[in-house]
């Protein structure tokens, strides 16, 4: 149940703020812990967020983050022969 602790700050457990934001309770952790959103560390590992904070950061912008593992560059084929010189004949051809 949300905590008013003054008379226009809300404060939210995690597990709140992950149902009225859709982001995980871990997220929202590491958003705390870095100081992307404010909140009130209540000892060990819970937090109370800021409501206010949390929608400020939900209002703005963000990239979305990676669709999927990276793709390794192809290898070019090790077993080329060498470039021909223009003429249709090998440069090991020419004299």
């Amino acid at each position: 149940m949300p905590q008013r602790i003054s008379e226009d700050r809300v404060l939210l457990s995690t597990a709140e703020a992950s149902t009225a934001s859709g982001l995980s309770r871990e997220y929202i952790s590491r958003l705390l812990r870095t100081k992307r959103i404010e909140g009130v560390k209540l000892g060990g590992h819970d937090w109370l967020v800021y409501e206010d904070s949390l929608e400020k950061f939900l209002a703005q912008p963000r990239k979305p983050g990676p669709k999927g593992p990276l793709k390794k560059p192809k290898q070019e084929n090790l077993n080329a022969t060498p470039a021909d010189n223009g003429d249709g004949a090998s440069s090991a051809d020419s004299s």
